[in-house]
């Protein structure tokens, strides 16, 4: 398998990849570093562990898994990664979630077995996230989906990590514990469309967008 299959992006020996992992076809992002053989994973799905040793060079380690928000399908594989070494961060308010899964089995039909993570890093509003002095991120607040929902938008890689928040074409539901519709679309309106319109918007389930197009094409925005 080539893992050019798999990249959306790439800037100065930085390679962005989005790949479809678990029976959710949730996108697992990896963002590696090839001159120091070092990888963040985004959103570590079911499956994205095994995903990972297709795509990321042999010798690269992952160093840090980063949460756009706790649901299951999103944090699946995040314990893998932590085994190994790799730090986990997330909203403070989505850090129950994460660290003790099972409060999802009760609203949610789940196969696979969850097991916890413990939260190593909590991303607050407005703070940049700088990992190994290579990886910068610019975190985003976006409640509505959940209650701890972030973005990561990356400047010089131009791509923007929205989760369960922005789709292309539509939002996230809003309709699980913790949802809240209005709070969604203003935080969509005033922290995610307000990025560069040629940004590469990576949703959490679903096709690449941009900035632009959701401006001009997506029905709560147009």
């Amino acid at each position: 398998m080539s893992a050019s299959k798999f990249l959306v992006t790439s800037n100065g020996g930085l390679s962005v990849f989005a790949v479809k992992c678990g029976h959710l076809d949730t996108n697992t992002g990896f963002i590696e570093n090839a001159n120091c053989g070092e990888a963040i994973v985004i959103d570590p799905s079911f499956g994205s562990f095994a995903e990972s040793k297709k795509i990321l060079s042999p010798q690269t380690k992952i160093i840090a898994a980063l949460c756009t928000h706790g649901h299951w399908d999103h944090i699946g594989d995040g314990h893998i990664f932590q085994e190994l070494g790799a730090k986990v961060y997330s909203h403070e308010l989505d850090k129950p979630l994460i660290e003790h899964p099972e409060v999802m089995a009760a609203f949610a039909s789940i196969e696979e077995e969850l097991v916890p993570c413990k939260v190593n890093g909590e991303i607050t509003d407005g703070s940049v996230l700088n990992i190994s002095n290579w990886f910068e991120a610019a975190c985003r607040w976006v409640p509505g989906h959940t209650m701890g929902g972030v973005t990561f938008y990356m400047k010089t890689l131009g791509c923007v990590f929205t989760g369960d928040t922005l789709f292309r074409g539509c939002i996230g539901r809003s309709d699980f514990h913790g949802g809240n519709e209005d709070l969604l679309i203003e935080g969509i309106k005033n922290k995610i469309l307000t990025l560069p319109e040629e940004t590469i918007v990576i949703p959490g389930h679903g096709a690449h967008t941009t900035i632009a197009r959701e401006k001009a094409e997506n029905e709560f925005f147009s």
